[in-house]
């Protein structure tokens, strides 16, 4: 439907109210009117209840299934052998004067006085070591479903029953002297309230 809105002067009650109209273009017509006098168009007012579809918003509640996990960890000891600088040490029997206990008697020259001591000598080399490693290893693992409901708002068509108002025009002449009557070609057109 072709629509062009305008502003009318609505006759209600015998009252002059200013309202939104939109012309019904389906309802226009060409009509020949015989006017005496000083004519203007009137609008006269019909209503009636008439079912109105409407899109309303509705609060609507969305559910789906989900499965629930929990993360699952396990912690595994890897080992592998390294060479690190470690000190390499060994105990030996020595006199105060570092020499060697061993040598000392072989040669003979055994001094009561300087007790044979436990010594313990270190060096700096290279060991092979064992290290541990730990590993761990993570996984979701499943332990059930519960229901997540999210709310939404959609909207929904609706029909209802609405006070539905069109106004067809009437042309009203006042006799005014030396005025004659006259043929007047018009196009005539309902209008109908711009919220429908």
């Amino acid at each position: 439907m072709t629509v062009m809105r305008v502003v009318l002067y609505i006759l209600t009650f015998d009252t002059l109210v200013l309202s939104l109209m939109v012309m019904d273009e389906e309802s226009c017509q060409e009509v020949e009117e015989k006017e005496c006098g000083i004519c203007h168009t009137i609008y006269m007012e019909e209503c009636r209840m008439k079912m109105m579809e409407e899109m309303m918003p509705n609060k609507v509640s969305v559910c789906n299934n989900v499965t629930r996990y929990e993360n699952y960890c396990t912690t595994e000891m890897n080992y592998r052998e390294v060479e690190e600088e470690q000190p390499i040490c060994e105990v030996k029997m020595m006199y105060n004067d570092h020499s060697a206990c061993q040598e000392k008697l072989d040669s003979g020259l055994k001094n009561f006085s300087d007790p044979c001591k436990q010594v313990m000598k270190c060096k700096i080399g290279m060991k092979k070591m064992k290290k541990s490693y730990p590993t761990t290893l993570c996984e979701d693992i499943a332990i059930g479903q519960e229901e997540i409901c999210v709310d939404m708002v959609k909207l929904k068509k609706e029909k209802h029953e609405a006070k539905y108002c069109s106004f067809h025009p009437k042309t009203v002449c006042k006799q005014a002297e030396g005025q004659e009557c006259r043929k007047v070609k018009k196009k005539m057109c309902n209008y109908i309230d711009g919220k429908y």
